[in-house]
């Protein structure tokens, strides 16, 4: 899998703020004499960001490198070394690009291109190694707990059959729902203030697992669901959710509009 790297730059954004003066302001108020008006010319020192400014600044900067290694899940990094990387960078001389300007680093910045792609490359395939594992204890456990399993694997346990009609391919549905991982962590759920989610029971709106699941049960019943990773979003996973990710649901079906096909 090719990784495309951005060194990312924060971009910095200064507020500055002006206080009233209050009281009455006498007309001739930055006038000389004469009566002419004059610009009041301000000293460098008074032109300084306050420290309660810098120290802002400085937090955002940090939430933007922290993103930064977020988005691309570097993992478990030495801030001792990036503390140092800025420093040498900020204090180095001459044209970046150059042999000369290189040569100032420890490691040149000229290979981040190819230390980057191979670290994360490596991050990728840890991270979906732990999750395939995961997920694999995660099934022994589930059918432990009287779980039943379909020929794909999918894992399910009905709490309530609900109307006789079962869910088909192509019903529109309206559900509350909580999904986790097999950690218990919650990754998304209905809520009062988000109200139920209505979705097509297709392929390309839900996951596999989900289409499968669905199917077990009619109007009014609740099902609860351990999807491995191959009904769900694979071994490449995709924003937001790792690889090889194992999840679990909780679903509640509170009405089914079923489908009617177009006449001929």
């Amino acid at each position: 899998m090719k990784f495309k790297t951005i060194f990312a730059a924060a971009a910095v954004v200064a507020v500055i703020s002006s206080c009233g003066v209050k009281g009455e302001k006498s007309s001739n108020q930055g006038a000389d004499s004469l009566g002419v008006k004059t610009e009041e010319v301000k000293k460098a020192s008074e032109l300084l960001p306050s420290k309660a400014q810098k120290d802002s600044v400085s937090y955002l900067i940090g939430t933007v490198f922290g993103s930064y290694l977020k988005q691309y899940n570097f993992g478990d990094v030495n801030f001792n070394q990036i503390k140092k990387g800025i420093h040498d960078y900020l204090a180095a001389k001459g044209q970046p690009g150059t042999p000369a300007f290189s040569a100032q680093f420890k490691i040149s910045p000229e290979t981040i291109d190819d230390l980057f792609n191979r670290y994360l490359k490596l991050r990728f395939e840890y991270v979906s190694a732990l999750n395939r594992e995961e997920g694999e204890k995660a099934i022994k456990d589930y059918l432990k707990k009287g779980y039943s399993q379909t020929g794909t694997g999918l894992l399910y346990k009905i709490e309530a059959p609900g109307m006789d009609r079962k869910i088909e391919k192509l019903d529109t549905l309206e559900v509350n729902y909580k999904g986790t991982f097999v950690n218990g962590d919650v990754f998304d759920e209905t809520t009062a203030e988000r109200g139920s989610f209505t979705v097509i029971v297709q392929d390309g709106r839900v996951i596999p697992g989900w289409i499968e699941g669905l199917q077990l049960i009619g109007e009014g019943g609740s099902i609860k669901l351990l999807i491995p990773s191959n009904l769900a979003y694979g071994e490449r996973g995709t924003r937001g959710m790792e690889p090889n990710k194992t999840l679990a649901f909780d679903i509640n079906i509170l009405s089914v509009k079923p489908h009617a096909p177009a006449a001929e």
